[in-house]
């Protein structure tokens, strides 16, 4: 029996020896990952040694711990009163962070009442002695939002992030700083100053590298500033951010347009299509892409798709018009054609004028849509002149002058009306002609009419 009583003593020592080490282990585990910032775990870790002993007063002692490195000041509270009940050696950090308490509430009253510097001093001392607090950040950068220092509030808004990534009020307070960068850039892209712009979208996505529309705006600012590989660039990092971005695919595809890269810019709108199918300015530029590789059937069926979508956006009409006139001009090159028979030069001919007319009302509905569009008016008048309409193209040219005077289409169309049209004012006409010629796109074909005009007899047939 007394040899029984020896061997259990024995078992339950070593038990407990076992027992003891277990949760050591567990809590030197839990350290361990709280120092690289896996709070969640630590978290499961040290639960799992209370579980095995709720009386394990280093345990709580570390919870509360893990609580502050997550900025809840109220529960890292409670799980220091729980490890100071079971182990009074534990009251300096209970003392502790009573004083962290004592110094925010300080902290907030002097914000109250306008002493910031001597809230930053409370919260400073806080982050001192407690680094991988968050909450001491985020009340600096409160403090330096109300006093509207804008880059300073990002900055501690900021480091409390990198401390805890998923600081809730740190992450708020940062999106409202950079939201006001962003915002200070459009207002700077909006009035021209695009080096200011530029300035407030970077300083955006340095406080905030996921910031999706920051990198969308410095695309579209690299676009306009003709510098398509930057603005590629910016416009794939918003997309990786956030791939449902249909505005980013257009714009992307709009920067491979510019870059002439046209396959590269399809498939962007195509894109932004899928994603958005009420998306009519990415019909419109498809159209317009399907027009340049000569693809008119295709141009035809997303811009007419366009407009069911929107029966009054006018750049479909526009490029609608455009598509028609292409076909027009094709015909119009094959009714030219030497040994063609008459027949068939009748039927080319009178294809190419029933395209023309197409065109025509196409472009009418443009400009009836959008007054404004110089390029439509400059269009339409070409497509008047073409189905001999010339008093209605004189009138559209003239349209196309008013609203953009240093423009050669709208000249040279008002030429073609004044000279082909029968008033056979050669001087007026010779004058718009002029007019067309100080511009590169029309130069040749200005200069083409007034050589027609001056030598008739050289173009006699």
């Amino acid at each position: 029996m007394r040899r029984y009583l020896i061997l259990l003593y024995k078992i339950v020592i070593i038990s407990s020896f076992l027992f003891c080490q277990d949760l050591e282990a567990l809590l030197a585990q839990a350290n361990s990952k709280m120092k690289i910032g896996e709070l969640k775990s630590a978290d499961d870790l040290l639960q799992e040694s209370l579980k095995n002993d709720p009386s394990f007063a280093p345990a709580h002692r570390v919870l509360s711990e893990l609580w502050l490195r997550k900025g809840d000041l109220f529960k890292a509270n409670e799980y220091a009163t729980m490890a100071v009940r079971i182990d009074e050696d534990f009251r300096p950090w209970w003392n502790g962070l009573n004083n962290i308490r004592s110094k925010i509430q300080n902290g907030k009253r002097n914000v109250q009442q306008g002493k910031y510097e001597k809230a930053m001093q409370e919260y400073e001392a806080i982050a001192e002695k407690y680094p991988y607090f968050p909450e001491a950040q985020f009340y600096m950068g409160l403090t330096k939002f109300r006093q509207k220092d804008i880059e300073a509030a990002a900055f501690y808004f900021s480091e409390a992030l990198k401390i805890y990534p998923d600081h809730q009020k740190a992450r708020k307070g940062l999106n409202n700083v950079t939201k006001q960068f962003l915002n200070n850039g459009n207002k700077a892209y909006k009035r021209g100053d695009l080096e200011k712009a530029t300035q407030y979208y970077l300083k955006t996505i340095q406080f905030d590298k996921q910031y999706y529309l920051a990198y969308f705006q410095l695309g579209v600012l690299e676009k306009k500033m003709g510098n398509p590989d930057q603005a590629i660039a910016y416009l794939n990092k918003a997309i990786e951010l956030k791939p449902d971005f249909h505005k980013a695919w257009f714009t992307l595809g709009a920067s491979y347009e510019s870059d002439n890269n046209l396959d590269s810019a399809a498939s962007m709108y195509n894109k932004a299509i899928e994603i958005n199918p009420g998306y009519t300015k990415a019909y419109g530029n498809l159209g317009y892409i399907y027009t340049s590789k000569e693809d008119y059937n295709s141009a035809k069926d997303v811009l007419l798709t366009a407009i069911q979508i929107d029966p009054t956006y006018a750049i479909a009409y526009l490029h609608l018009g455009v598509v028609f006139s292409k076909q027009a001009e094709k015909f119009e090159k094959e009714s030219e054609q030497k040994g063609i028979d008459a027949k068939k030069q009748v039927d080319f001919i009178s294809r190419s004028q029933e395209l023309y007319t197409n065109a025509s009302e196409n472009f009418k509905k443009a400009t009836e849509y959008d007054e404004k569009n110089y390029d439509a008016w400059y269009q339409y008048a070409s497509a008047l002149n073409s189905i001999k309409e010339w008093e209605n193209a004189t009138l559209a040219a003239q349209k196309c002058i008013d609203i953009k005077t240093k423009f050669g289409g709208g000249w040279y169309e008002k030429g073609v009306a004044e000279w082909k049209g029968g008033r056979g004012n050669k001087a007026r006409a010779k004058k718009y002609f002029d007019e067309a010629n100080k511009y590169r796109d029309f130069r040749a074909a200005a200069q083409d009419q007034i050589d027609r005009i001056n030598n008739p007899t050289k173009y006699e047939k």
